[in-house]
């Protein structure tokens, strides 16, 4: 449920955007480069022979004919011929039309997580352990990046909401995974987000302070460069480098402790009340108290994540392609493949008519599966986490904040100062 939440408040402002702002990344994607001139006049041909053979009397607007228009032309003709052989041709021709059709900015960032979860799968079935560092790096590394060069807009408002949101969920998934660990019951979702909403800006700081120290230092090491634009200034510059030399390594050990401690710092927070910067810094502490230690529990953490990821595309399998293929085929190939589809890589936005209502419900099922992932996730970094705190701070998993402390004598009923 808190999962589904935090699912939800990604999706509906990612979907709001496309359908306001429009598409604006072609259909190869964010990791794929851009498709130059050559490329879209090659789509543009394909898109105006379609319209031409099937849909003549459709007059498009304009030079450039809308892949996503033209899409729902030929949807629209082939539902009007029905049983006909042609109708076939005009599906066919729908799905090629809509191919064509670019991605609105989070269609496409949410279709490269998608991929970059594929490829972790793929990897686990495969055993082929670079796959597997390669699909996380795409989900973590790549795409995000690919996202900010792409679209640097919509990547830095979606990327702030993104951290609040993710922040906030995290603690209240990581304080519910403690608890339960704990032994000290389930905490209701209810609870869980008091506590998250609550402690929000040390939870969001914990990711943000260190990278912010980070850029903080980094302007001091720039505008340290402009000395070097003069004659006067460059000797000055290069005689005291030594300056930006400790200021530039106190930026990139911020760094390299933000990275470090960034995914165990919810855990940190839920599980032990820190504030911000030692909730960033635990993860850190604990790499250089026991780091052989701590690279078997990552990896360990990583694997169960991987197997989730597993799971979960067979649970979103059974949930969506296998009903697909099964109204599909009764519908004789009439109904909107491309909304009965969980990719997100086959969506397209806005949907009109009865796709809009099967893409709907298709939808709900994706946001419970992105909220189940993300649950997945935090659950077991947490319990890496208290696995380390175990190991090095001899603390065990069911002592969680606000710790237990044992009643002083003069605490406890019956006694005579109690009674005083």
């Amino acid at each position: 449920m808190v999962g589904f939440v935090i699912a939800l408040l990604l999706w509906v402002p990612g979907l709001a955007w496309d359908a306001a702002v429009g598409p604006a990344i072609d259909p190869p994607g964010l990791l794929a480069e851009p498709w130059d001139d050559l490329e879209q006049a090659d789509a543009q041909r394909t898109l105006r022979r379609l319209s031409a053979q099937l849909v003549p009397e459709r007059d498009f607007e304009g030079a450039r004919i809308p892949a996503a228009d033209l899409a729902s032309a030929l949807a629209q003709r082939a539902d009007e011929l029905g049983n006909d052989p042609e109708a076939d041709r005009a599906r066919a021709a729908a799905r090629r039309a809509l191919s064509l059709a670019p991605l609105g900015s989070f269609q496409a960032l949410a279709a490269s997580e998608a991929d970059a979860c594929a490829a972790v799968v793929d990897g686990v079935i495969a055993l082929d352990i670079r796959s597997i560092a390669a699909g996380f790096r795409a989900v973590i590394i790549d795409v995000p990046v690919a996202c900010f060069v792409r679209d640097t807009v919509f990547a830095c408002a979606f990327g702030a909401w993104l951290v609040v949101v993710l922040a906030v969920g995290a603690g209240a998934l990581a304080r519910m995974e403690a608890l339960q660990l704990a032994g000290r019951g389930l905490l209701r979702a209810q609870d869980g987000f008091t506590f998250a909403v609550e402690r929000w800006s040390t939870l969001v700081l914990a990711w943000v302070a260190p990278v912010g120290v980070a850029a903080a230092l980094g302007a001091v090491c720039a505008a340290w460069g402009f000395l070097f634009r003069t004659g006067v200034g460059g000797w000055l510059g290069a005689a005291l480098y030594l300056v930006p030399l400790f200021v530039g390594a106190l930026a990139g050990l911020s760094l390299l402790i933000a990275s470090i401690g960034a995914p165990t710092a919810p855990s940190a927070v839920a599980c032990d009340g820190l504030d911000a910067m030692d909730a960033s810094q635990r993860g850190s502490i604990y790499f250089l108290a026991r780091p052989v230690l701590w690279v078997i529990v990552q990896c360990s953490t990583l694997a169960v994540i991987a197997l989730g990821f597993l799971l979960l595309r067979l649970f979103a399998w059974a949930l969506t392609a296998f009903p697909a293929t099964m109204v599909d085929l009764g519908a004789g190939g009439t109904a909107p493949v491309h909304s009965l589809a969980l990719a997100p890589a086959h969506w397209a936005i806005p949907l009109e008519g009865r796709s809009a209502l099967v893409w709907a419900w298709v939808l709900v099922v994706a946001i419970a599966v992105s909220g189940t992932t993300i649950s997945l996730v935090v659950g077991a970094v947490t319990r890496g986490y208290l696995l380390m705190r175990e190991a090095c701070d001899g603390q065990p998993s069911e002592s969680v904040w606000p710790f237990e402390v044992p009643l002083d004598a003069s605490d406890r009923a019956g006694s005579p100062s109690a009674g005083a």
